[in-house]
């Protein structure tokens, strides 16, 4: 089975460093450290008890104080109550850590948070915020930042909002002195034209949707936590591996790429590797400069392809469990309103383990937090190599990943997958439109964790309904076949969620059809498939119901007796069915096409 080189974002560092920092902060000293995560200028999640945490010497008390400083916001509790201070005390552990919780507090800004011992050690942080935190994880689609994304001169230079602020946590798969360098660098940014583009776009674009929606002052703060072409397993420990079958597989060929090599060999390998993939990034960037516009079919036939992956080590930011430990573990528990998981490419050829390690991976986070974190889960958006498609190969196995992310959200409370089967670029694993997918996961948040209505939308008419914020695509409830003394070969697929039910365009990206009719589509252009006994799928031509506007009839002169349906179970292809608000119906691999009632 061929493995997908998704690699890093375009332009990313594989350090996280962002080449843009604010004032250095006070980082402390081996007998009292913050976590780097705080810094001037963080975020503190609302409404939620306040974690503040870090290291030190054993048994020495720390004082954490916030105060109102010179904002003219008082800190006011969900009661109503108000004080320009708060001060809580704990005491450092035998294992050298201690975590310090403020109560829960409303939104606000120009805050200060003090730190400090009995001894020699203050640190005050300023222009601390209280609102809204997410986490945004996974590989390289969520990695892709705002300035290398569609629309980035415009994106980025529009970008000034002092309450919408990110920190980068710096990429790393081992706790070493590089890393802890990296956290001492390490900041909370306010989003402006200088800062902005080393954001990740996704995260950008959702937070400038709550940023829109939840109110002028309520800040909104984003922890970007991400590698691009890492599995499901660097996100996870070791003892979470091995309680899953499919877990215990990735150690199991870890260490058959590592054992028996020793460090020294280790470190020469990755070596010339990296000198390999620099001069690879060195001549595409020089060729992109001297021909701007150039295809990747010339770049990779002049330069051959990226030179991935990197070899497995032990200290890679690419081995199961790195960061997990040196990235994940060293943000917890700080505060969240909940996480957005944009990774599985990288996981295709073990596709068909993926569900039983997404569920893994929410339920150690969540215990790890200590939390019922809410995910936001982006599906993976059409994708197929131009090199399969031109043999007529579909390897089938992206669907089965975008089914385990939509079969999580429907059986894991807490989480919502956005269907992304709009999106995506053909032969480019790397799409650049990340607002849809952005303000996709945003609306869902928006939706299922803050209740927000129609009505609250920036763009809803002054006299809107308070009705339920659209967020769900077209989804199939049933299938049952045409009465027989009509037309035994015709299918009727009912759908939820289908105001307004349509066809609308073709492929990502592509021209409309030949066959352009909202209620209408021929069989090459339907996305729709039925089978008869023999489990043989065929494409079917697709119509809107004449009446039942939330069916959609499916024929096929190939299979007479239809037994089951399906629509989208392809790589790439075309999923043209979407509902009033536009978004579109939700792919699925095989219905029972039940037979008719009387």
């Amino acid at each position: 089975m061929t493995t997908t080189a998704t690699g890093p974002a375009p332009g990313a560092t594989l350090t996280g460093a962002t080449g843009t920092t604010g004032a250095s902060k006070p980082t402390g000293a081996a007998e009292l450290r913050p976590a780097a995560i705080f810094s001037h200028r963080c975020v503190l999640q609302r409404r939620a008890p306040i974690p503040i945490f870090g290291t030190g010497a054993p048994g020495r008390t720390v004082v954490v104080q916030l105060t109102a400083g010179e904002s003219p916001d008082l800190l006011r509790s969900a009661n109503g109550d108000a004080t320009d201070s708060l001060i809580v005390t704990t005491t450092i552990g035998d294992d050298g850590r201690w975590c310090a919780y403020l109560p829960a507090l409303e939104a606000g800004d120009g805050y200060q948070l003090t730190i400090r011992d009995h001894g020699d050690v203050t640190l005050v942080y300023q222009h601390v915020a209280i609102g809204e935190v997410w986490l945004a994880a996974g590989q390289s689609n969520i990695e892709l930042e705002l300035r290398n994304a569609d629309d980035a001169a415009r994106a980025v230079a529009d970008s000034a909002d002092p309450l919408l602020r990110f920190f980068n946590t710096p990429k790393s798969g081992h706790v070493d002195a590089d890393l802890l360098r990296a956290e001492d660098a390490s900041a909370w940014l306010a989003c402006g034209p200088e800062t902005s583009g080393t954001m990740s776009a996704v995260a950008y674009w959702f937070a400038h949707r709550l940023r829109q929606t939840l109110g002028a002052r309520v800040p909104v703060g984003i922890v970007d936590c991400y590698v691009g072409g890492t599995s499901i397993s660097c996100w996870l420990d070791e003892p979470a591996l091995r309680s899953l079958p499919a877990g215990r597989g990735y150690l199991e060929r870890y260490h058959a790429q590592v054992d028996g090599k020793t460090l020294p060999q280790m470190h020469r390998e990755t070596d010339e590797w990296q000198r390999r993939f620099d001069a690879w990034n060195a001549a595409i960037a020089q060729a992109q400069a001297a021909e701007p516009g150039i295809s990747w079919d010339t770049l990779n036939a002049r330069y051959g392809e990226c030179p991935w992956p990197p070899p497995m080590t032990t200290f890679s930011q690419y081995h199961p469990t790195g960061p997990f430990h040196a990235m994940v573990e060293r943000v917890a528990p700080y505060a969240l309103a909940g996480v957005l998981w944009y990774q599985g490419e990288e996981d295709e050829p073990y596709c068909g383990e993926y569900r039983a390690m997404l569920g893994l991976l929410i339920e150690r986070w969540r215990n790890l937090w200590g939390a019922p974190l809410p995910f936001m889960v982006a599906q993976l958006p059409q994708w197929i190599a131009k090199a399969d498609h031109c043999e007529g190969i579909d390897r089938m196995l992206w669907p089965v990943i975008r089914e385990a992310q939509w079969d999580a959200s429907q059986t894991i409370p807490g989480v919502s997958t956005a269907v992304l089967m709009d999106c995506g670029e053909f032969n480019n694993i790397h799409p650049t439109d990340k607002r849809t997918p952005g303000e996709r996961l945003a609306d869902l948040a928006l939706a299922r964790v803050y209740d927000v209505t129609a009505a609250r939308r920036p763009e809803a008419p002054t006299d809107a309904a308070m009705e339920p914020l659209e967020v769900d695509g077209p989804l199939v409830s049933g299938a049952v076949r045409a009465d027989p003394h009509a037309d035994a070969g015709t299918v009727r697929l009912r759908f939820a969620h289908a105001d307004g039910l349509r066809f609308h365009g073709t492929t990502p990206g592509g021209s409309d059809p030949a066959d352009d009719s909202p209620t209408s589509r021929t069989a090459a252009n339907s996305g729709f498939a039925v089978a008869g006994a023999d489990g043989a799928f065929h494409q079917a031509s697709a119509a809107i119901a004449a009446d039942a506007p939330d069916c959609v009839d499916l024929r096929c002169p190939d299979v007479p007796h239809p037994i089951h349906a399906r629509y989208g179970w392809f790589s790439w292809g075309p999923a043209p069915l979407v509902n009033a608000a536009g978004l579109p119906a939700v792919p699925f691999r095989d219905i029972r096409v039940a037979a008719p009632t009387d």
